[in-house]
């Protein structure tokens, strides 16, 4: 099982008791993307959190000893070439953002895509008007790449920006990037 820690955050499995805070922010979003969300889903990708299965990789994010948000990382099989990863983060409380829990999270993410798990691409993408979640990509090295154009899906289209870091651009800077321990 797959464990990270920060300096304020540590990366871990979603335990099963926490299986309610996930499902419940995922039922938040079923208004905005237009999806549903299948429990039994769900309840599997909780049990196997810490560990990629079915092409991906789900995190809880801790902070200060509770569960503050998830990250994802997702190479679906056809969906994606070989070594390109993408990542998904979610905050779940106003009052945990804007406090480096999401900068941290992903960085230690990224920096194991990277170290263990051969990544040579790692892409992310976040509504255009996501300008807190931009500034993390920004700030941890990743380019902006143009905007996807009617991305996710919801009773109104949104678009989505794209941003992505190369093996090469995370080696050049990740002096400045949190390390694993």
């Amino acid at each position: 099982m797959t464990t990270f820690r920060g300096e304020r955050v540590t990366l871990r499995p979603v335990r099963p008791e926490e299986f309610d805070v996930l499902f419940a922010q995922r039922r938040r979003h079923v208004d905005d993307w237009g999806v549903n969300v299948d429990e039994g889903w769900l309840r599997e990708r909780v049990a196997h959190s810490g560990e990629f299965h079915h092409s991906e990789l789900l995190l809880a994010v801790e902070a200060e000893g509770r569960l503050v948000g998830e990250i994802q990382a997702r190479q679906p099989e056809h969906g994606l070439p070989p070594g390109v990863f993408e990542l998904g983060i979610e905050i779940y409380d106003e009052a945990d953002r804007r406090k480096g829990y999401g900068t941290e999270a992903t960085a230690l993410l990224v920096s194991d895509l990277f170290l263990e798990r051969a990544a040579h691409r790692v892409q992310a993408g976040t509504e255009l008007g996501n300008g807190a979640m931009r500034g993390v990509l920004e700030r941890l090295g990743f380019t902006f790449e143009g905007t996807m154009r009617g991305y996710m899906p919801a009773h109104d289209p949104q678009d989505y920006a794209l941003y992505g870091i190369t093996r090469g651009d995370w080696e050049s800077t990740r002096g400045a990037w949190i390390s694993r321990s």
